[in-house]
């Protein structure tokens, strides 16, 4: 399907101006400069909830003006309006559903098996494409033939859609993503080729917060050749809200990043110079669930896992993985006590703004 005009579309919500609700990509033709024509390009939306953002989500990506556009929308069984929304873009929609699925990657691994394109991706229901992203990224992955997957750097927005910061994300390189346990994937805005789909399979439905570092993961392990590329473009805008950034999904990363670690180490394909990495790893992942547990104030927790990371190489990170081990031993309510007073331990996870060069707004 073309992508339909900003005329075609629904009037925006009184009040809303800018893209994607009064401005569009400008229309591309029909075929590319070399004559052939453009790629289908499917992209799915997993949705639950988010009847805030979805109709934001959704304009960003009609409005592309591409040419061969497979736009899918996978909701959970949403109760807010999202329901309602999509109805109103459902001419422009290849398919939609609204179901009870496990979870995220449930509902992406739905669409993707109704796909059709050369290039998939997949953009979630609070985050939004910016003004000719998937011309770019086509472009990118059409000129590089290497190249199984592109993605760019980083806009995060707010609720209301104002810029807070630009993330200037790293190459992929297997040894540092693996050294550094850290993701340097912009999901919002990848786009990759299907036949990675194929050969690497779906996206791992035990997995409810950090799929898609896995994925990555997978991708670079499974595919001796081939690259993931990163272009120092921006391409979309990942949202923090309040429910992006609550307890039980930073709970989840803690638990998903434990299953990710087994997993990637007992590859039987890992190289060996990447295997001797697994105890600072493991220890890494220990002292961020030791960091968790103590800021929900659960002592025994916090201990257990501080512990596990002391079993570890000695290095820097050894002190809070002490500290923490110290407090997770005093009980629920001492330990609370002394965090309300004094900060004792500095967060363990190694935030964005301290690995990668951010530009504030």
């Amino acid at each position: 399907m073309r992508c339909p005009t900003l005329k075609e579309l629904p009037p925006p919500p009184p009040g809303k101006i800018g893209w994607p609700w009064t401005e569009e990509s400008p229309p591309l033709p029909d075929t590319m400069p070399d004559g052939r024509p453009w790629p289908r390009v499917s992209i799915v939306t997993p949705s639950y909830n988010q009847g805030q953002f979805i109709e934001e989500t959704i304009r960003s990506v009609l409005l592309q003006g591409y040419p061969d556009l497979e736009y899918i929308i996978i909701d959970g069984g949403s109760t807010d309006g999202s329901v309602d929304i999509i109805r109103k873009y459902e001419p422009w929609l290849a398919y939609w559903v609204s179901e009870p699925d496990t979870g995220q990657a449930d509902a992406i691994n739905k669409g993707w098996r109704k796909a059709t394109g050369e290039f998939l991706s997949w953009l979630n229901s609070d985050d939004i494409l910016l003004p000719n992203a998937l011309v770019q990224a086509v472009s990118h992955l059409v000129a590089n033939r290497d190249s199984l997957l592109v993605y760019c750097d980083q806009r995060v927005i707010d609720e209301n859609s104002n810029t807070l910061f630009e993330i200037h994300l790293p190459d992929f390189e297997l040894r540092d993503v693996i050294r550094s346990w850290l993701n340097p994937v912009n999901q919002p805005g990848f786009l990759m080729r299907s036949e990675v789909l194929k050969c690497v399979g779906f996206l791992d439905e035990n997995l409810s917060f950090s799929m898609d570092f896995d994925y990555w993961l997978r991708i670079s392990l499974r595919f001796k050749t081939g690259k993931i590329d990163h272009v120092r473009q921006i391409w979309s805008c990942f949202r923090r809200h309040s429910q992006s950034k609550s307890s039980m999904l930073k709970r989840a990363e803690v638990e998903d990043h434990f299953r990710i670690l087994e997993k990637i180490f007992k590859y039987e394909d890992l190289p060996v110079d990447l295997r001797v990495f697994y105890p600072y790893v493991e220890k890494k992942v220990n002292l961020n669930a030791a960091f968790y547990f103590y800021k929900i104030g659960d002592a025994a927790r916090t201990r257990l896992y501080a512990l596990k990371a002391l079993r570890g190489p000695v290095d820097p990170s050894s002190v809070n993985a002490l500290k923490l081990f110290v407090l997770g031993t005093l009980g629920n309510w001492l330990m609370n006590r002394l965090r309300k007073w004094y900060r004792c331990v500095r967060p363990v996870r190694i935030s964005y703004k301290s690995v990668y060069q951010i530009r504030y707004k």
